[in-house]
């Protein structure tokens, strides 16, 4: 199926090792610190070279090993993350990543990456320009996207689904919040 294929493709690329030896777990939700262990993994197979990992102020991943806070900190330090907080020193590293700031830290993984067939760059607006990777393609059916108050975030929605990165939980709904 195609979940298994995709599961196998993450597997082989080192991006996941499963939630055991065994195991993937794909029904389970995605905390933030996983997530910025799959970016990160996935970013040098997509040709990014991941910077030191050093301390970025984030006062919250202390308790995390090493390998997951040296994550969170090159995310910080590609500007894939600012933090949850406006000081930017909370990563909440323990919260569930929403499909919002999935589709956000993908899409901003991507934009460090050059792109394939069907993707292009642009420099963006809204609160401040900023590179995305985006789809040609700005078609789509979602009915709850539109009040979504960054730009950044519907357009990432968009491009990742026009790309084929993230299929929609029905026809009209992505469920940002979930």
């Amino acid at each position: 199926t195609r979940t298994a294929t995709a599961v196998s493709c993450v597997k082989y690329y080192g991006i996941t090792k499963g939630t055991t030896a065994t195991t993937y777990s794909p029904l389970d939700p995605v905390s933030r610190w996983q997530m910025a262990l799959f970016l990160t993994r996935m970013a040098v197979p997509a040709g990014i070279t991941l910077p030191s990992g050093s301390g970025q102020g984030f006062t919250d991943i202390g308790t995390k090993s090493t390998e997951i806070q040296k994550a969170i900190n090159q995310l910080k330090q590609l500007e894939i993350t600012v933090g949850t907080n406006t000081a930017g020193t909370l990563f909440s590293p323990d919260a569930n990543v929403t499909r919002e700031e999935m589709a956000l830290f993908i899409s901003r993984l991507l934009s460090k990456a050059t792109p394939g067939p069907g993707g292009n760059t642009e420099i963006g607006s809204g609160s401040g320009p900023y590179l995305s990777i985006k789809s040609n393609d700005t078609d789509h059916n979602f009915t709850d996207i539109e009040t979504i108050y960054l730009t950044e975030t519907r357009t990432s929605i968009v491009s990742l689904w026009n790309l084929g990165v993230s299929d929609d939980t029905t026809a009209t709904t992505y469920k940002p919040s979930e």
